[in-house]
């Protein structure tokens, strides 16, 4: 990644990778599963020169640190990210989150309290029930997909990979998303997040919704084999005031597929809510 995760910080969960880069307005990017910060690249590329970009690796996700008993729910990484924003002093940032970062963000502000200038959430994990056929499948047998052979692993995470994005993903960002999830360290902390999804949060959410009281902007790929856009939608729909802002030609990863339309989509959100 051309911008460093270079920053630790220790949360109540575990050791976050982070970075910062670029001048201006503070806004956080949260990465969701099972990727890492390194999807941002793109945005981070197009934005740094109008905005401060806060951009970090989950609890469990990517550089971060990863332990055995590890909690790695939604809830715990929006008390995490609660934290980071204290410890940071960020009082009033924007925060922008992808996939599970979008539930991450939002408990963040919801539940945990954290006073925000707007919220953007992009193909997320927001509404229940969730998680593709294969993650739910993986889910409910843990322990049988986390003792077998590296290989086969690394094979699985390529495939389901290849299905969140609308063309072919670059070799490079690949490689970098599923090295974390490998070796004695990696292969088990994958499949503890999966087993650990938080049905429960996101049904607390859905409760909340309706009384959001800040500027929030939703992005979705129209190509999303993830999350239906119409959950996109039907969030969209909860939320007073929400605008909704489609992403022809992407994916689940939609800032992957289409950089440059999600950085001047998040640009004209960011833009909009400031105003």
């Amino acid at each position: 990644m051309q911008y460093l995760l270079d920053q630790r910080f220790r949360s109540s969960v575990g050791e976050m990778a982070w970075g910062v880069t670029g001048e201006g307005p503070d806004v956080v990017l949260v990465h969701g599963t099972p990727a890492s910060s390194v999807v941002w690249e793109g945005v981070i590329a197009r934005l740094r020169d109008r905005y401060r970009m806060h951009f970090l690796d989950l609890p469990g996700y990517g550089a971060s640190e990863k332990l055995e008993g590890q909690e790695v729910r939604l809830r715990a990484f929006a008390r995490a990210l609660r934290e980071f924003l204290a410890a940071r002093e960020l009082q009033r940032p924007w925060l922008v989150g992808h996939d599970f970062g979008a539930a991450t963000v939002m408990g963040a502000h919801l539940i945990e309290g954290c006073p925000v200038a707007g919220l953007v959430v992009a193909d997320g994990v927001l509404l229940s029930p969730w998680g593709t056929p294969f993650s739910r499948h993986v889910n409910e047998h843990e322990a049988v997909f986390a003792a077998v052979p590296d290989y086969i692993h690394r094979a699985q995470l390529a495939a389901h990979l290849a299905t969140a994005v609308a063309r072919p993903m670059p070799a490079e960002l690949e490689t970098a998303l599923i090295a974390p999830w490998t070796g004695e360290i990696g292969q088990p902390a994958y499949y503890r997040q999966v087993a650990q999804y938080d049905y429960a949060y996101t049904e607390w959410l859905e409760a909340r919704y309706p009384n959001v009281a800040v500027p929030v902007t939703v992005l979705w790929g129209e190509q999303d084999q993830w999350v239906a856009p119409d959950e996109g939608r039907r969030f969209a729909g909860m939320v007073p005031g929400a605008e909704l802002r489609w992403l022809p030609d992407a994916g689940h990863f939609s800032m992957v597929d289409t950089p440059g339309l999600f950085a001047r989509e998040l640009g004209d959100a960011l833009q909009a809510q400031g105003t």
